[in-house]
């Protein structure tokens, strides 16, 4: 990998500045402020209700959730299981503005908006019905200690370093891929492209020449899984909660499948 990245630095060096710019300026300006009043507010509640928990996690995006809920020992096995789910997304400032934009209808935006919530809500009840050992519970003194704004500045900058990265790695091992497969099989370019770093997979499914009720839900769906750069992110903020890998991916194509198809239903009602 290391000699593929010296022979194609074109375009490795283009993939990664497009990266960097996306993170810069679609990610990063409503995840940063956003994560730390979270991380501030969760660690002065002891026992969060989960309701309140899913939506703060959700509201985030990913690694959002996994960063809070870290913060929350006193979940049972369950309530663990299903907001890991839930909550391994995009952040709906992510879904509205930018999706909304890359579209040009807001209104596309709320749908996808609320097909990703509803799609990962119903992939995390499915999830939590899988029987499971339940772990040992959590006592009141081993739950995280209220965070001051200095150190909730400083986690959330290194948690923002850290999507940063992902996002600019599997940018690159996408355009790389698909500077491979476009002579072999084109067809394998976006499916591969969107597997790997699914805010580049969005970005190009936007601009594809299909009806605006299809483009809408493939988004849906794609931004529903969330891709190999989502997972890595919520392993490494939280890798004593998560799921097994293969649960991890199974569960997210449950909430992708399920955000597409409430997509399409939503964009054909409105017609």
């Amino acid at each position: 990998m290391m000699a593929l990245l010296l022979a194609r630095a074109q375009v490795v060096m283009a993939a990664a500045s497009a990266a960097c710019r996306l993170f810069v300026f679609s990610v990063m300006p409503g995840l940063l402020p956003y994560m730390i009043l979270a991380l501030m507010l969760v660690s002065r509640v002891r026992a969060m209700n989960p309701a309140v928990l899913v939506l703060l996690g959700f509201g985030g995006g990913s690694p959002t959730g996994g960063r809070l809920l870290r913060l929350c020992p006193l979940l049972s096995e369950k309530q663990r299981v299903r907001l890991a789910v839930t909550c391994s997304t995009m952040s709906p400032m992510f879904l509205l503005g930018t999706l909304g934009g890359w579209l040009k209808s807001p209104e596309t935006g709320v749908c996808i908006l609320v097909a990703v919530l509803a799609g990962g809500l119903a992939a995390g009840a499915l999830a939590a019905l899988v029987p499971r050992r339940e772990r040992p519970a959590a006592t009141q003194a081993e739950a995280a200690a209220a965070l001051p704004m200095g150190a909730a500045v400083e986690q959330a900058s290194r948690t923002m370093l850290l999507v940063c990265g992902t996002m600019v790695m599997l940018r690159v091992f996408a355009d790389l891929a698909e500077d491979i497969t476009a002579a072999l099989c084109p067809a394998l370019t976006l499916p591969l492209t969107t597997l790997l770093e699914v805010t580049t997979g969005v970005e190009r499914i936007a601009a594809l020449p299909l009806p605006l009720p299809l483009r809408t839900a493939l988004m849906a769906g794609a931004t529903g899984f969330g891709g190999v750069a989502v997972m890595m992110q919520n392993r490494a903020v939280w890798p004593e909660g998560m799921l097994s890998l293969g649960e991890q991916a199974l569960w997210q194509a449950v909430h992708g499948v399920a955000s597409f198809l409430l997509a399409l239903g939503l964009m054909l009602l409105l017609g």
